[in-house]
C-alpha cells in the first residue's frame, strides 16, 4: 500500500459488508477518523445477519429484521457505497477487479477484506448444479422459497417432499430443524454427515440432545457417510447407496473465494488469508482481513459469525492505530464461546463446556435478545443521525 502524507486526506476501503465491517463502520460513524475518505464495496445492499438466519427460515423473523441496510449505514458513517462483485486484487497498485472485468482504481491507503466464505461445491459431481449452499445467504433464502412453493403445490394425497441436508455441524442441524418446523409432517428429511458424530466442537451432552431431538422430529441421520454425486432427483453416497431427493442443502465446511489465489497475498493451505494477531495480512502493511476469510497464524478458529463480531473491535482499534502511525495491538480470541442453538420450537440449547446443557424457552429468549440487540444498534445509530 502507498504511504501518503499524514496531512493529506487518505482512503480507507472495505471490501465486503460482513459482520466485522458493518460494526467497524458503525464505530467510525460515531467517532470518525481524521482526514479520511471511506469506501465500502459490496455485492449486496442488504447484508444478512447470520445469527437470525435459522429464525428467518423458521418463520420467526422477516427479511428486514435480519438484514443491515449497507447504503444507509454508509451514509451514517460518511462513507461511499459501491455496488460491485469483487473478483480480484492487485496489492502493488491497490486496484480491485470486478466480476465483469472492469477495474476499480480506488487507490486505497488502507484496505480490509471481509468477504466471507461459502460451502465448497465443486468437489462433488452435480453439487454446483443441484445443491443449495448455505452461503451466500441470498442463495439459501431463494432455495428455501422454492421449497415452500413446492410444498404448497403438493396435493393432500401426493408424494411428500424429500429433502437432504449435507453437513451435521451446528449450522446444518439448526437449518434442518428450522425447515422441518415449517413443512408438512410428511416431509422426509435426511441429514448426511461425514463424521462419526454430529456437532463437532460441542460436548457429548449437546450431541446427544440433538441426536434425540432430530430422531423425535422424524429426521433420519446418516453418520459416516459422504455425498459423492448430486442429481436432479437422487443423491448418491460413498457406500454406493442412493437417496431420493427433491432438494439438497449444502452446509459443509466453508471455502474462501477462489480469486484470492491470484492476488499474491499469503494464503493458508485451505486458501484463506493469513493474518497475524493484529489482523494485518502477513507481509502486507495496511492490508487487513477479518471474519471467515481470515486465518490467524497459530490460532485456528471456527468459521463462525460469533468470531466475526468479536473481530470488529480489534480491527477498528488497529485501523485507528495504523492511521495515526502507532503500533498495532493483538487480537486474543476467547478459547470457548457461548453457543445458543435454536430448535425452532420456541426453545434453544445452551452449549458451552462449563455450563449445563439447557434446552429451554429461557435459552431462546436469551438468544433472541442478543440477536435483536445486535440489529437494533444499527437502527438506533442511523435514527440518531437523522434527528441531529
Amino acid at each position: 500500500m502507498k504511504t501518503p502524507s499524514h496531512s493529506a486526506q487518505r482512503h480507507l476501503v472495505f471490501v465486503g459488508g460482513g459482520h466485522t465491517h458493518a460494526l467497524v463502520l458503525l464505530a467510525l460513524g460515531k467517532t470518525p477518523l481524521p482526514n479520511c475518505r471511506i469506501t465500502l464495496i459490496s455485492d449486496v445492499e442488504s447484508a444478512p445477519y447470520s445469527g437470525m438466519l435459522p429464525g428467518r427460515v423458521a418463520g420467526i423473523y422477516e427479511d428486514d429484521e435480519m438484514h443491515i441496510d449497507l447504503p444507509r449505514l454508509c451514509r451514517y458513517a460518511g462513507a461511499d457505497f459501491v455496488s460491485a462483485h469483487v473478483s480480484g486484487y492487485e496489492p502493488e497498485t491497490g486496484i480491485l477487479q470486478q466480476e465483469d472485468g472492469e477495474a476499480l482504481d480506488l487507490r486505497p491507503d488502507f484496505i480490509s477484506f471481509n468477504v466471507g466464505s461459502a460451502p465448497k461445491l465443486d468437489a462433488v459431481t452435480g453439487a454446483q448444479q443441484w445443491a443449495i449452499p448455505s452461503k451466500p445467504v441470498p442463495r439459501l433464502l431463494e432455495g428455501w422459497a422454492r421449497v415452500r412453493e413446492a410444498a404448497a403445490q403438493i396435493p393432500p394425497e401426493g408424494d411428500p417432499l424429500r429433502i437432504i441436508v449435507v453437513g451435521g455441524g451446528a449450522g446444518g442441524v439448526e437449518l434442518t430443524l428450522a425447515m422441518q418446523s415449517q413443512l408438512p409432517e410428511s416431509t422426509r428429511f435426511d441429514l448426511v454427515h461425514g463424521g462419526d458424530h454430529l456437532l463437532p466442537g460441542h460436548n457429548d451432552r449437546v450431541r446427544r440432545r440433538f441426536t434425540n431431538l432430530l430422531a423425535a422430529r422424524g429426521v433420519t441421520t446418516r453418520l459416516g457417510k459422504r455425498v459423492v454425486e448430486v442429481m436432479e432427483k437422487q443423491t448418491r453416497l460413498d457406500d454406493g447407496s442412493s437417496l431420493e431427493s427433491d432438494f439438497v442443502f449444502w452446509v459443509t465446511q466453508p471455502a474462501p473465494p477462489k480469486w484470492l489465489q491470484e492476488t499474491g497475498l499469503e494464503l493458508n493451505e485451505k486458501g484463506f488469508l493469513r493474518v497475524g494477531p493484529t489482523l494485518e495480512c502477513l507481509g502486507r502493511r495496511g492490508v487487513f482481513a477479518a471474519g471467515d476469510v481470515a486465518s490467524i497464524e497459530d490460532t485456528p478458529l471456527p468459521k463462525s459469525g460469533v468470531y466475526a463480531v468479536r473481530m470488529a473491535a480489534p480491527l477498528e482499534a488497529n485501523l485507528r492505530a495504523a492511521w495515526a502511525g502507532n503500533p498495532l495491538g493483538s487480537y486474543e480470541p476467547q478459547r470457548h464461546i457461548l453457543s445458543l442453538i435454536g430448535t425452532a420450537d420456541g426453545r434453544a440449547v445452551v452449549s458451552r463446556p462449563w455450563l449445563p446443557t439447557l434446552h429451554s424457552r429461557i435459552a431462546w429468549w436469551w438468544k433472541d435478545r442478543i440477536d435483536q440487540r445486535f440489529m437494533r444498534q444499527f437502527v438506533e445509530a442511523e435514527r440518531s443521525r437523522e434527528t441531529d
